[in-house]
């Protein structure tokens, strides 16, 4: 199974996840998605396989934002992602704290 950490190299939750993750000897991939943005359909699937509610993802709520513009604006707005997110294999995960990595990893 390969694990995916999607990581902002500016965010220091992400980073305690990476220092997680090495410390425990953890095969992952890093995908800096600020460097190299999710597809359209890869948002999508981050929202279906989300283990809780979509709006979780954002970091900030705007006003203008609803259930038919969510995709489209997360697509045009990926800093606003929170993070980090671990994807093991089937879910999508916020690693908020950090620490929360490790029943993630534990578990599989």
């Amino acid at each position: 199974m390969t694990f995916t950490l999607l990581h902002n190299k500016n965010c220091s939750k992400s980073r305690a996840c990476i220092q997680i993750l090495e410390e425990y000897n953890i095969k992952f991939e890093i995908r800096e998605y600020i460097r190299k943005p999710l597809s359209l359909f890869e948002i999508k699937e981050l929202i279906s396989k989300l283990d809780g509610n979509k709006f979780d993802l954002l970091r900030s709520r705007p006003e203008n934002i609803d259930n038919q513009n969510f995709e489209e604006f997360l697509f045009n707005n990926q800093k606003e992602l929170q993070r980090p997110i671990f994807f093991d294999g089937v879910k999508y995960v916020i690693c908020r704290p950090p620490n929360k990595i490790l029943g993630l990893i534990n578990d599989n």
